[in-house]
């Protein structure tokens, strides 16, 4: 059978918008095997990538949010930052991309290739949270963040199809999708079995980026003082923290397969990020959500579950709560519905098997 070749673009700001484009894309090769996708994605997003089984090549990475002890700094900065990455990665694309063997893009929040599959005329489709930024709270800012949204919304109605996981505009072109989460490689208790997890175990996952520091801290704290014997910590520091193991506290770096960590865990502390929620959420783990102040998208996430930042000071008595809680009902995901799209909108545009 011939393959169908076509890119799959990851935008490379912490490790949500990764874990995505490798949930569908397993889930499209599943139901055609004639699909190949080559990835183009940065540092972290790359090695989650690479650690998943797919071919990628090494693309520009993306900025990351300023911040400091868990609080964003004005957004303006990352604004600028961000529109130095996408002319480095123009300039990049303009030198490697095939776009004669790649005969469509899938993108995973990443706009440059985006924009360059658009001015070539080949068919994209790109997944995201959401059409507009927010995070805005300075005058500066704000007048940064307004271009930016009037910009990428001219581009966005140029996309052939939009999957949207929050709110958006209801143009012909946008879909809404439900969450996007990896499947889980075995049964709850097959996995606890090979991680050696025998006492209640409380996973810290601060996401792909540095702004989770605070919360790696003040959990491992919290825990000291808690005391908890028939408990143990486990943290995932990601690719660009570092965390020290102590007594009780076993420490990652990186963890291609962090969802099997979420489902055998019993309680998970994370900094908001969509795909960590919605992996708990469909594992049926409890969740103590603490964003980072001015983070809009992680307060929103964390609010749906009546979290917000200031309840740092109260973790002791969250960790207690929530190891009692037990296992919850689980959540579906989104996968099926938007491999159906994806796959329609591949065959429509670009061939059937």
């Amino acid at each position: 059978m011939e393959e169908l070749q076509g890119y799959f673009a990851v935008h490379s700001q912490g490790l949500g918008h990764a874990t995505q484009a490798v949930a569908l894309a397993r889930g499209l090769r599943e139901r055609r095997e004639d699909l190949y996708f080559l990835f183009l994605a940065g540092v972290p997003a790359l090695d989650l990538v690479v650690a998943s089984g797919f071919d990628a090549l090494s693309a520009p990475p993306a900025p990351d949010w300023p911040a400091i002890d868990g609080v964003l700094q004005p957004v303006w900065r990352w604004y600028v930052d961000y529109a130095r990455y996408l002319r480095v990665a123009r300039r990049y694309l303009r030198k490697e991309s095939d776009w004669e063997s790649n005969r469509f893009l899938l993108s995973a929040g990443e706009v440059a290739s985006v924009r360059e599959a658009v001015r070539h005329h080949i068919p994209t489709a790109l997944i995201l949270n959401g059409l507009r930024h927010d995070f805005a709270n300075d005058p500066t800012s704000r007048l940064f963040e307004g271009y930016g949204n009037f910009w990428f919304s001219r581009l966005a109605r140029r996309i052939d199809l939009i999957l949207a996981l929050d709110d958006a505009p209801a143009w012909p072109n946008v879909r809404r999708i439900g969450p996007i989460v990896r499947p889980f490689s075995a049964s709850r208790e097959q996995i606890r079995e090979d991680l050696f997890f025998r006492k209640k175990t409380i996973l810290v996952t601060p996401g792909g980026t540095a702004i989770g520091e605070f919360l790696i801290r003040e959990a491992v704290k919290a825990f000291r003082v808690l005391r908890l014997d028939d408990a143990s910590m486990v943290i995932v520091s990601g690719p660009k923290l570092k965390a020290q193991p102590e007594s009780g506290v076993y420490t990652y770096g990186f963890l291609p397969n962090l969802q099997d960590y979420v489902l055998a865990a019993d309680l998970v502390i994370t900094t908001g990020g969509k795909g960590t929620l919605n992996e708990a959420l469909a594992a049926g783990t409890p969740v103590i959500a603490i964003p980072p102040k001015g983070h809009s998208e992680a307060e929103r996430n964390a609010a749906t579950l009546g979290y917000r930042h200031e309840d740092l000071s109260r973790l002791r008595e969250l960790i207690v709560e929530k190891l009692a809680l037990g296992r919850l009902p689980l959540h579906p995901s989104g996968n099926a519905d938007a491999i159906r799209i994806l796959l329609e909108f591949i065959e429509s545009r670009v061939g059937s098997p």
